[in-house]
């Protein structure tokens, strides 16, 4: 069933708000990003894009792996291209390059942080948020990677919290968040509907006795910083056989 996640859409989605892409847990570990000894952290290992990234547990390798390796081929590669905001005709064009943004999608390595899910009443969780500089070469790039943080807490708040995330907008769609007609109320609808039953496939197929989750952000690179009111952000849901990845993309993005 869990193989079946890779055709799941949300209704009246522009095209690559929302993918989900499933592979082995076997097939992980057999394109596994390569290993770096390093005795100062519990798992070491290189990103495709250079540099290494550190993790608390190799099951981060192999998550990080899932995105660098497999998550860009769900996108449109992006083509030669100005910069919307370069009025310098000599800086030249930037390069064609896979998506979201031509430049792929990054590791993000995790600290051994933790999101608990607790309820006071409604669901009481604080935004994951804390960032890894930018791999430049714009310094002051604001797309800062947020590792991976292992969700955890009771499990009956799960289907709440993952709708929740799921937190497009009318930039994102072809629906109105605020409808004044039947048609705006009915695709309003279509589109909450859709998030419910995503949510619901997710979790019938990682349920919670059997799964561990995660969360990140900014995987996507952005690398010269075309769409720097966008975020993106990635929920990872891992069993004994498959990991999936679960990308939102949430564009004109304000916070």
């Amino acid at each position: 069933m869990a193989a079946d996640l890779s055709n799941s859409k949300v209704a009246h989605l522009y095209q690559e708000r929302c993918i989900v892409r499933v592979r082995g847990v076997d097939d992980l570990r057999a394109e596994a990003l390569e290993a770096v000894a390093d005795s100062t952290a519990s798992v070491t290992y290189r990103s495709i894009h250079g540099g290494t990234i550190t993790a608390t547990d190799e099951i981060f390798r192999l998550l990080d792996t899932l995105l660098e390796k497999r998550l860009p081929e769900a996108f449109t590669p992006l083509e030669e291209r100005k910069h919307w905001e370069d009025d310098d005709e000599e800086a030249g064009a930037l390069p064609a390059g896979p998506g979201p943004y031509g430049s792929g999608v990054r590791a993000l390595g995790s600290a051994g942080e933790r999101i608990t899910l607790i309820s006071n009443g409604k669901l009481d969780l604080p935004d994951a948020g804390f960032g890894f500089e930018d791999d430049g070469p714009d310094d002051d790039a604001p797309h800062r990677r947020e590792p991976w943080q292992e969700v955890t807490g009771d499990p009956d708040l799960l289907p709440t919290w993952l709708i929740g995330r799921m937190r497009w907008t009318m930039n994102d769609g072809t629906y109105d968040e605020f409808p004044h007609t039947e048609q705006g109320r009915i695709q309003l609808a279509e589109t909450q509907a859709s998030r419910a039953e995503l949510a619901d496939q997710l979790l019938t197929s990682f349920p919670p006795e059997r799964s561990r989750y995660f969360v990140g952000a900014h995987a996507g690179w952005d690398r010269w910083s075309e769409d720097y009111l966008s975020r993106d952000e990635v929920i990872a849901f891992a069993s004994e056989n498959h990991m999936a990845v679960l990308w939102l993309a949430l564009y004109r993005y304000y916070g």
